[in-house]
């Protein structure tokens, strides 16, 4: 019972203090939010367009032919005129062009003579006007420029090689006094030089994961456990710090006054600070929900083991700092630092799987990386409870070591 009457102590402290339960459930909620909507665009269905302004230099048939080609991809979407300073239309120039890289950090440049020079197999030229600064738009519009020209230029290599033959053949042959009209041959190579170029033997597809009957991810999956495991620790640290305010100001020792065990006061300290941390898990998970609409995964079972694994190594891990650090500005300092490294290391902002090899291996030294596996396993990738087994044990293992540790280190003065 003593260990229940110190928790429910601690609990009613908590419960009053309006500030803490701000910024213990509201905090988390109002950043989980902005984060998801902000990053909406990486979940939708629909392609975003870079806006790429395209200068037509050449009337040829090969320079119209490749705008039709570059207006047939998803990924640009080709500015071909501008609006003046009196709002006319006109014809996309140079200059604009240059001036519009600024925002739009590529432009593509058909240069007078491209089509003459296809036609001749003389090293025609795409200019590609790239912002120095942006590391990705110029590399995507350079790479679609030069698929495109990589075709263009196998068929041209292809119908001179094949025309060249021909009319080889021909001066032979008319150097035997042969008179041949290689018209019809010459027309047969470039019409065969069309087929490959239409159908190229070698093909690359792509083929999309059938997930017709699984559950689409939307960011509320990857961001409300990334933000609710961040936040718990950062309360549980919060918590680490009150404890040591309170072996600081005197009232754990004059605690060990009364007629009740130690352990049952390091007891009680731990039920609280593992209920509250459960609380706001659930709590978090009910609201992106409920209010967000986010899925709750096949197995609730399987959601609320790895809750109340998150919550119980979260404990773990404050009590190890209550009894570790000496002064409460020192566990504020060491608790911060830990979080953050945590959260960014384990997966709560972003996923592992854009992080390195190595730096995947590394996180799961954190119990943000565990906590992070099971939930994903849960929530994005659809699994279910025995699927969350061993983050879950893991947790459980983190949070028996650190309160083990605690509990051999506290001490109440």
């Amino acid at each position: 019972m003593n260990v229940w009457h110190i928790a429910a102590k601690d609990l009613r402290i908590l419960f009053r203090d309006i500030p803490g339960l701000v910024y213990l459930f509201i905090t988390p909620l109002i950043v989980i939010a902005v984060a998801s909507f902000a990053l909406s665009g990486l979940f939708s269905s629909e392609v975003e367009q870079f806006p790429i302004p395209i200068v037509v230099e050449d009337s040829g048939q090969a320079a119209t032919d490749m705008v039709t080609e570059l207006q047939k991809v998803s990924a640009i979407k080709l500015l071909t005129t501008y609006a003046d300073k009196d709002g006319n239309e006109q014809k996309m120039t140079r200059e604009e062009a240059k001036k519009q890289v600024a925002e739009t950090k590529a432009a593509i440049v058909i240069p007078s003579g491209f089509s003459a020079a296809v036609e001749k197999g003389e090293g025609a030229q795409v200019v590609i006007i790239k912002d120095p600064v942006d590391r990705v738009i110029p590399g995507v519009v350079s790479d679609i420029v030069s698929k495109y020209v990589s075709t263009l230029m196998i068929g041209q290599v292809s119908n001179t090689v094949g025309i060249n033959s021909v009319h080889s053949v021909v001066a032979m042959a008319q150097a035997q006094n042969v008179k041949l009209d290689p018209t019809q041959e010459i027309q047969k190579v470039q019409d065969e030089t069309q087929k490959y170029i239409d159908n190229p033997p070698v093909k690359v597809a792509t083929e999309e994961l059938d997930t017709s009957g699984e559950h689409q991810p939307t960011p509320f999956e990857s961001n409300v456990p990334g933000y609710a495991v961040m936040f718990v620790l950062l309360g549980t640290a919060s918590a680490a710090a009150a404890l040591i305010e309170e072996r600081e100001n005197g009232t754990l020792r004059k605690l060990q006054t009364l007629p009740i065990n130690p352990m049952s006061i390091l007891g009680g300290k731990m039920l609280s600070n593992f209920l509250t941390a459960t609380l706001q898990c659930i709590i978090l998970f009910a609201v992106g929900h409920f209010v967000f609409g986010m899925w709750l995964g096949k197995s609730m079972l399987g959601l609320l083991l790895v809750i109340l694994c998150t919550a119980f190594a979260a404990t773990g891990l404050a009590m190890l700092l209550a009894a570790l650090c000496k002064t409460r500005s020192q566990a504020n300092g060491v608790s911060i630092l830990l979080v953050l490294t945590m959260s960014a290391l384990g997966g709560s902002w972003w996923p592992l799987y854009i992080v390195p090899e190595w730096m995947q291996t590394a996180a799961h030294v954190t119990l943000t990386a565990w906590a992070m596996d099971g939930f994903n396993n849960l929530l994005i990738y659809s699994k279910g409870l025995s699927d969350v087994l061993l983050p879950a044990s893991v947790l459980f293992g983190m949070g028996v070591v650190f309160l083990g540790i605690a509990v051999r280190r506290f001490r109440f003065q």
